[in-house]
């Protein structure tokens, strides 16, 4: 097995997203085994439709920016990262994903302390703020992250109800 931490592995958005709603799943997401995309399940389809309908006027969609890739940006006197869910359900890791795309830029020197979190079937947007604290979180979180992805297994199964409807969920149950 392998114990060491390759602080090469290149952390994604995604990653720090599922960091947060299970470890085994982003763990799996590391491998190439990205069944969001091969996934007939009637929830990621929803919500790749929401992503494909929604702000359609904006112009700046669908950023990629190193290794990741922003729903759209704003940009004014700062650069604002706008992120599209389908559900509140994480929300707290959906606010952790914008705050590591707000760490990325910043770290390139990018102005940006800000974003905003959609959630269009609840009409709700959630204004995101970026703090020195949160950079601190993020950088603890991405060696977490790179430990967890250097191992050759992955953790452990969850035993959630809302499980059920991951497009991981064959992984995990079958």
């Amino acid at each position: 097995m392998n114990s060491s931490v390759d602080s090469n592995i290149r952390v994604t958005g995604t990653m720090f997203d599922y960091f947060h709603i299970c470890r085994r799943k982003m763990w799996l997401f590391s491998k190439q085994m990205n069944m969001e995309n091969i996934s007939g399940n009637a929830d990621v389809i929803k919500g790749k439709l929401l992503h494909e309908t929604r702000f359609q006027r904006e112009t700046r969609r669908e950023i990629s920016y190193d290794n990741s890739a922003f729903d759209f940006v704003k940009v004014k006197d700062q650069i604002v990262v706008h992120e599209i869910k389908k559900s509140k359900v994480f929300e707290e890791a959906h606010i952790w994903q914008l705050k590591f795309y707000i760490y990325q830029l910043r770290e390139q020197g990018v102005p940006c302390r800000m974003g905003v979190m959609h959630y269009p079937t609840a009409m709700r947007k959630v204004d995101v703020d970026f703090t020195e604290a949160d950079a601190e979180y993020i950088e603890q979180s991405q060696h977490e992250i790179r430990n967890i992805l250097s191992k050759a297994y992955p953790p452990k199964k969850l035993e959630r109800k809302r499980c059920t409807k991951c497009a991981y969920f064959d992984f995990c149950y079958v």
